[in-house]
């Protein structure tokens, strides 16, 4: 029997991807319509690309990849479009070029198929078996997939994701499956940064129960929990309290594993998805700069929202400020340690007692490093525009090594 009848005499997803991975000799991958892994098969274990290596891992396409896909359309572009499409690498998030086809029954979707295309790109014959095939694995899809479309994760998951048409559509939807979305909530996410910590999430999980919050867990390696408030209870006050719970229910070295995100307060159904997003950049954030913190809020990170956008325009403008450059110089010339004094005096807000006591040096002794600092760069201390720039270098600096070392290239 040829192998493309082999493909369509397949009786479930499993056998299909599996013959079709063996017909296009290419790592594929299927997923649900929420992103979540439903079957994988590859010729041998070194075809699937990194991207395709995490969803494997965590049984779910990872949540950046969605965000980006959203943002750059491709997402809009699979609702209406039922041919084959090739999408080219994105390098700044490791995305590499495949084909990927919207799977639809009834004209709805039922999921996705990913295909690697590595080295070989697919052609035209392969591309025609793609979009013959695809209806039939959407109606595969639709007879297999176990998950309820009123069940309350499958709701929340389409709040976090904006895929209703307005906000009567998403209390109808609410209302059907029982769940009250609160007047006042804030979004919490949990993310573990390796799968053999997944146990976490099940930890997790059973808070978010006792507490009564309503949740979205799937299959991947984040838990996303809707913290509710009221106007003399507020949500931020609830935040911190399951914060404390998760940090009391963790083993130090789970600690070390999870990272937790919260964003801003908000009341109206709609305004879900936001408070989700700004969760996930507390995140990204925090794993951007590999802080130690085991939670953050939104409201907490300040400049550290715009850290990476900094980071990145500099380096590929090859930009430094020279101020830090000549002090940085002088410290490597001299052994000091007059960067890490400028670092401590402009987050103490230029005040001398306190930044002296963090240094465990003598008032004196600081003054005497800042006059060497000034006449070493002429920095005019009273310019809140000067301070705040080498604020926002030495933020950097000291959080990111690569960041250091760029600047370190300077002179050396």
């Amino acid at each position: 029997m040829d192998i493309t009848e082999k493909v369509f005499q397949s009786t479930n997803v499993h056998q299909l991807v599996e013959q079709l991975s063996k017909k296009l000799q290419k790592a594929t991958i299927i997923e649900n319509k929420n992103f979540e892994l439903i079957a994988y098969s590859s010729p041998n274990e070194f075809s699937f690309d990194p991207i395709q290596q995490k969803t494997i891992l965590s049984k779910r396409c990872p949540l950046f990849i969605i965000e980006r896909l959203k943002k750059e359309g491709i997402i809009d572009r699979l609702k209406w479009e039922d041919q084959p499409i090739r999408l080219q690498a994105i390098e700044d998030i490791g995305f590499y070029q495949r084909i990927v086809v919207s799977l639809k029954y009834h004209n709805i979707i039922r999921g996705y198929l990913w295909i690697y295309e590595a080295d070989e790109l697919l052609n035209e014959e392969d591309f025609a078996l793609l979009s013959k095939i695809a209806p039939y694995l959407g109606k595969l899809l639709f007879e297999e997939q176990s998950i309820i479309e009123n069940d309350v994760q499958t709701v929340i998951w389409k709040l976090l994701n904006d895929e209703f048409l307005n906000e009567a559509e998403m209390h109808q939807a609410t209302n059907k499956v029982s769940y009250t979305v609160p007047d006042q909530f804030t979004v919490l996410v949990t993310s573990i940064i390796e799968t053999e910590y997944l146990n976490i999430l099940e930890k997790i999980k059973e808070i978010f129960i006792q507490e009564e919050i309503g949740y979205y867990l799937g299959k991947g390696t984040e838990i996303v929990g809707i913290i509710d408030g009221t106007k003399h209870h507020p949500a931020s006050d609830k935040v911190i309290r399951i914060q404390e719970r998760i940090e009391k229910t963790l083993t130090k070295q789970e600690q070390n594993a999870v990272f937790i995100g919260s964003g801003k307060e908000y009341s109206k159904i709609s305004q879900i998805r936001k408070s989700y997003l700004e969760a996930l950049e507390v995140i990204e954030t925090m794993v951007f700069l590999d802080v130690d913190k085991l939670s953050s809020t939104f409201e907490e990170l300040g400049l550290f929202r715009y850290l990476k956008l900094m980071y990145k325009k500099n380096i590929s403008e090859q930009y430094r400020n020279e101020k830090i450059v000549k002090i940085m110089k002088k410290d490597a010339e001299n052994n000091s340690e007059l960067l890490k004094t400028l670092w401590c005096f402009i987050k103490n807000n230029c005040r001398v007692g306190k930044t002296a006591e963090q240094l465990f040096i003598h008032p004196n002794t600081l003054n005497y490093r800042i006059k060497q600092i000034t006449e070493l760069t002429a920095i005019d201390f009273g310019n809140v525009h000067e301070r705040a720039e080498l604020y926002f270098q030495l933020i950097a600096l000291h959080y990111i090594p690569d960041y250091y070392e760029f600047y370190r290239k300077q002179f050396y």
